[in-house]
């Protein structure tokens, strides 16, 4: 019984120094910017465009195996026209993102949310539309630069009557 007792102990204690040492902490607020290429189709209508987005976050957990963080962003979806329509589109969107690092300069992430998606369609003589709270998200792969900086690229997914695709690439400063 007293070597069962003093295996428990040791190790509690082994289990006690390995948190301490790998023990998580909160990175706090980072914002970013990127520009992004979009991919939208409405019934027969499909275009692309070239378009800004930011973003605020706040990470709330950066551990050596996971980093967790809340975010607020703002997408620009796209604005297109043609002989006989016009489209505007951004969204507005909350999300968590859940980071997996790759050694110290490389990591890999999943993003997921609701977006207010507002989308307003003018062709001859009419005008839709389509607006509303969806599901998105995305993956995204980033480079840090001096623990400050990240170089990011990504790719998202907006769940809305308007199918609506994006890519991108940008920049992300943590404070």
């Amino acid at each position: 019984m007293k070597i069962l007792v003093q295996a428990i102990l040791r190790v509690g204690l082994l289990a006690c120094a390995t948190l301490w040492v790998a023990s998580a902490n909160a990175d706090g607020f980072y914002i970013g910017a990127g520009a992004y290429k979009t991919d939208m189709s409405i019934d027969e209508f499909d275009d692309d465009d070239y378009v800004p987005a930011g973003f605020l976050g706040y990470q709330f957990l950066d551990t050596n195996l996971l980093m967790l963080s809340a975010e607020l962003g703002y997408y620009d979806l796209g604005d297109y026209s043609g002989s006989d329509y016009e489209v505007d589109a951004s969204a507005v969107t909350l999300a968590g993102v859940a980071y997996l690092p790759i050694g110290p300069f490389f990591e890999i992430y999943a993003k997921a949310g609701v977006a207010s998606v507002s989308v307003d369609v003018n062709t001859v003589g009419n005008k839709d539309d389509y607006d509303g709270e969806e599901a998105f998200g995305g993956a995204g792969f980033a480079f840090d630069i001096f623990d400050t900086i990240d170089i990011y690229v990504e790719y998202l997914v907006f769940d809305t009557e308007v199918d609506s695709e994006m890519a991108g690439v940008g920049i992300r400063l943590d404070f």
